[in-house]
């Protein structure tokens, strides 16, 4: 039993000794480079490529809000005979003026109401100012800040078409955007 026991006594100290020896971090060798320094030499040239990118992102950017800008510059959302109410066609215009504004944080929109000839010149006024609160509402359902929504009525001044028809008529019915 004692001979066991110093048996195992042995084997315990020689993986013992065996691990202390295996730990021990060697000294760098001549031509090692520290990591740190490695970092701190990285050529100029990363820098470049890094402002680069930046710039690229910021152009592309800049690109969306002309691209989205043009956009909603030529989008009209039209109107019923006697209706204020929006159509579901035209949220994806309220949708696109919505998404500009949140890209451009400091543009503020005029929303332009207008009707056909029919109707008195105090009746047109009324309905137009509806049909541009009905299309501010809608943006501000979407995030846009009241402050920055102007709404004015033309009633039926203007028109986009003339004509005394009902084809230049519904093309006079409408709320634009004007920023």
């Amino acid at each position: 039993m004692l001979k066991r026991n110093i048996k195992q006594l042995l084997v315990v100290g020689f993986v013992g000794f065996t691990l202390v020896g295996c730990s021990s971090t060697p000294e760098p060798t001549e031509g090692a480079v520290d990591r740190n320094q490695i970092i701190n030499d990285l050529p100029e040239q990363v820098d470049q490529d890094i402002s680069e990118v930046k710039q690229s992102k910021i152009k592309t950017l800049a690109e969306q809000k002309a691209e989205l800008l043009a956009i909603v510059k030529r989008e009209v959302v039209y109107f019923d005979f006697d209706q204020s109410d929006l159509a579901s066609q035209f949220y994806s215009t309220i949708k696109a003026n919505a998404d500009y504004m949140a890209l451009e944080p400091t543009a503020t929109v005029t929303i332009k109401g207008y009707c056909d000839e029919r109707g008195t010149r105090e009746y047109n006024i009324a309905l137009g100012e509806r049909r541009a609160n009905s299309v501010q509402r809608a943006l501000i359902a979407e995030g846009v800040s009241p402050s920055r929504i102007e709404v004015v009525s033309y009633g039926e001044e203007n028109p986009a078409v003339d004509g005394h028809n009902e084809a230049a008529w519904s093309k006079n019915r409408r709320a634009t955007f004007s920023y």
